[in-house]
């Protein structure tokens, strides 16, 4: 995990101030570079080569290409080894390998490289900027190009601040707040503002210091390498699990007792890797809490567990929402952030299994979306109308869920499930939301992997280790296994089992009484919370206030208590926009 940032003048004044509010990304070390044309800052978290040769901006050889980075590069010592008696490497880092991939392939490195990162890179030959993310979308990367100014940060605040000591104003995205309030997020490309960018998932930017413009974006080939049969996927499983062990810190895994935790666990366990575990015990979650005893007994864990419930709530809510600077409907937040920072305590990089139920499909709704597979319709249909004129009643989501499914309309099926506003949601976020559908031209069961994974689940394991400043890492999504991952498609719901292959493939090393379970998830019961939290009411009031103001469009009800009572998740979510918009001080 680190933190980077950068503009096109020279300003490392500007560029250090900026960057200290989120300077948890990395702790270990700061450094910064300029010339007429750019300045680059970084924050390190060293993993690594902890050495401070490896610290950032790191320069070729040549004094010619620069790059800051956040992420890691798991293929590093096989693209090193490939590079070595052509370039000159001084460092054993990651970090050191991208300058010279780039001097090998230019911004076709992107085909050779394989693991998680946001980065900019700096020929200073050709005076080019080029920022670069992951095939997922698993390290964030945000950026602002108007009127000859750029800037990059890994967060948006870094950006503001930026833009604010220059005296450019923000303007909101209603249009994106419209998808925030359907979605519970904002997808990408999109923020809260109209002049901020997230650079998309597999994708690149090529700017031009000399002109100050974009002369070139899109998205790249990811090439990757095909198995077949269930004995290669698993053999593929583990050695992708192991190559996310190089580190130079001490590493552990939450745990959850859950498919995609127990899977990490169990390939660690049989190749004798003891590492320090990780978990949360919500406290009405007594099911997950029985099945996670026994598969700690019988892999041999000794897990650090750890209760949460009100308490614990209030002592890391203000340490999440004083840094939170894009909003998220996702309150699942909290516990991670928890358990992050009890983790920091004794390692600095963890395993978490995010991905498996996207890919593999673990929700309840991955069973209905595969009987609608066929009938894609993002059309406002009479349906929708009838949803949004209907008044509300107590049944009213539950009975429309229903019918979006009898009349196949997997989109209107899959908003209305997943939003936490539900019917405080408006025709037109639908409208707007249904285009996003449309543009990337998904089957229903990729929704999940195209919307939600990418701008809230990462994002939330993202921000959650980084304010713990360690290092959260996401084996299953590794590129070889979700590609592969489409070659067993037919069996991923196979006799109306989720997540079945995957399963099948955990059978292989835990009883299957142990494997063949529901599980209920991180989130928590925002109703509790907010009758118990010493924070939440209040700042729903503040925020509901600061929205009237400022002119943002959102539905609420006057009494508190009722609409908290009906809406908890949709009050949280209006809560974190209204600490984003804070923390962003626009």
């Amino acid at each position: 995990m680190c933190g980077i940032i950068g503009i096109n003048e020279k300003n490392i004044q500007l560029v250090k101030e900026a960057s200290s509010g989120f300077s948890y990304r990395g702790p270990d070390a700061y450094a910064d570079y300029a010339d007429s044309y750019i300045t680059l800052g970084h924050h390190r978290l060293s993993v690594i080569d902890t050495d401070h040769r490896s610290d950032q901006p790191f320069w070729d050889d040549k004094k010619e290409i620069s790059v800051v980075y956040n992420g890691e590069i798991y293929n590093f010592k096989e693209l090193r080894s490939r590079l070595f008696k052509k370039y000159d490497f001084r460092t054993t880092s990651d970090t050191e390998v991208l300058v010279y991939a780039y001097r090998e392939w230019g911004i076709k490195m992107t085909e050779h490289i394989q693991g998680m990162f946001a980065l900019a890179l700096y020929d200073s030959n050709l005076k080019r900027l080029f920022l670069i993310r992951d095939h997922r979308g698993i390290k964030p990367l945000y950026y602002y190009a108007k009127d000859g100014f750029f800037a990059f940060a890994s967060e948006i605040k870094g950006i503001t601040h930026m833009l604010k000591s220059k005296g450019i104003s923000l303007e909101f995205n209603k249009d994106a707040i419209d998808l925030y309030v359907t979605f519970g997020y904002i997808p990408s490309p999109y923020t809260m503002y109209k002049d901020i960018h997230k650079l998309p998932k597999a994708s690149y930017l090529e700017y031009d210091l000399r002109d100050n413009a974009i002369v070139s974006s899109g998205e790249y080939n990811i090439p990757y390498k095909n198995i077949t049969g269930i004995g290669d996927f698993q053999k593929l499983l583990e050695k992708k699990v192991l190559a996310h062990l190089a580190a130079d810190v001490p590493i552990g895994v939450f745990f959850s007792g859950g498919t995609d935790s127990s899977l990490i666990a169990a390939i660690l366990h049989k190749h004798n890797i003891n590492l320090e575990t990780f978990s949360v015990d919500i406290n009405y979650k007594t099911d997950d809490a029985y099945y996670f005893k026994k598969i700690s007994e019988h892999l041999g864990i000794k897990s650090h567990s750890y209760g949460f419930g009100t308490k614990e709530f209030d002592e890391v809510y203000k340490e999440v929402m004083d840094k939170i600077d894009e909003p998220t409907s996702d309150n699942s937040i909290f516990p991670t952030y928890f358990i992050s920072k009890k983790a920091s305590e004794k390692v600095k990089v963890v395993l978490s299994g995010e991905g498996g139920d996207e890919f593999f499909y673990g929700y309840p709704r991955s069973l209905v979306l595969n009987n609608l597979s066929e009938q894609t319709d993002y059309r406002i249909s009479f349906l929708d109308v009838l949803f949004f004129i209907t008044p509300s009643f107590t049944l009213k989501n539950h009975i429309f869920q229903r019918l979006f499914t009898l009349f196949k309309k997997p989109v209107s099926y899959y908003l209305l499930h997943m939003s936490p506003a539900r019917d405080k949601a408006t025709l037109r976020g639908w409208i707007k939301a249904k285009k996003e559908f449309q543009k990337r031209n998904l089957k229903p069961l990729a929704f999940d992997q195209e919307f939600y994974l990418e701008d809230d689940l990462l994002r939330k394991i993202d921000l959650a280790t980084s304010y713990a400043s360690i290092e959260g890492r996401v084996p299953l999504l590794d590129v070889d296994i979700i590609k592969n991952a489409d070659y067993f498609e037919d069996e991923k719901l196979e006799g109306g089992v989720l997540k079945a292959f995957l399963k099948k493939v955990l059978s292989l090393y835990l009883p299957k009484e142990l494997v063949y379970r529901s599980k209920s998830g991180f989130g928590v019961n925002m109703i509790t919370f907010f009758k118990e939290s010493a924070y939440l009411k209040s700042d729903l009031r503040k925020a509901i206030a600061l929205f009237n103001e400022r002119g943002i469009s959102v539905k609420y009800m006057k009494n508190t208590d009722a609409f908290i009572e009906k809406y908890p998740n949709y009050c949280f979510s209006l809560v974190c926009l209204y600490r984003a918009i804070l923390n962003n001080k626009s």
